[in-house]
């Protein structure tokens, strides 16, 4: 009787492990600007990153303008197909200090503990706000969350994002 009680246990332990998936851990955040042609130009990469990872890793797109409101930030996610990411509109900008984004469209990774595992651009497309280079050789961000799910830090110094500028709301 003993043995029917722990196959059944095991069963239920095994069954229950299926049911419900481990917490995603690891916290992406895209600072991103509707109208800003560097986030628009970067949204087709951070649609791959989240294709690849969207089952391991939670990712949000953060609004840090107070333009921003929730039919301008549906109408970036469904243009670039971003139904991946979950919205932020950081209208107080509290995301935006406590995480310190300067730029759109910047990206900041997080732990489960909220330390900042990787902070700067998406990938080395643009070498300054209105110069963008025809092929980019490194994606920043697969690389940092590639280092990250195979628990490696990404190696500093983190490439500083190239952007638009993200102005402080008056306190």
């Amino acid at each position: 009787m003993a043995f029917k009680k722990i196959i059944l246990l095991l069963l239920f332990a095994t069954s229950a492990t299926r049911c419900f998936p481990q917490e995603k851990k690891i916290n992406v955040y895209a600072f991103v600007a509707e109208d800003c042609p560097i986030s628009i130009f970067m949204a087709s990469s951070l649609k791959n990153v989240a294709d690849r990872y969207a089952d391991k890793i939670n990712f949000y797109l953060v609004f840090p303008f107070s333009t921003s409101n929730n039919k301008t930030a549906a109408a970036f996610k469904t243009k670039n197909q971003l139904t991946q990411f979950v919205t932020k509109i950081d209208k107080d900008q509290r995301i935006t200090k406590k995480l310190g984004a300067t730029v759109t469209p910047e990206v900041v990774i997080t732990g489960a503990d909220e330390t900042i595992l990787y902070q700067g651009r998406i990938n080395d497309a643009y070498l300054e706000p209105g110069k963008r280079k025809h092929i980019y050789t490194n994606n920043d961000l697969a690389t940092a969350l590639e280092n990250i799910t195979n628990d490696k830090e990404m190696p500093k110094p983190w490439r500083r994002a190239v952007g638009c500028y993200i102005t402080k709301e008056k306190e």
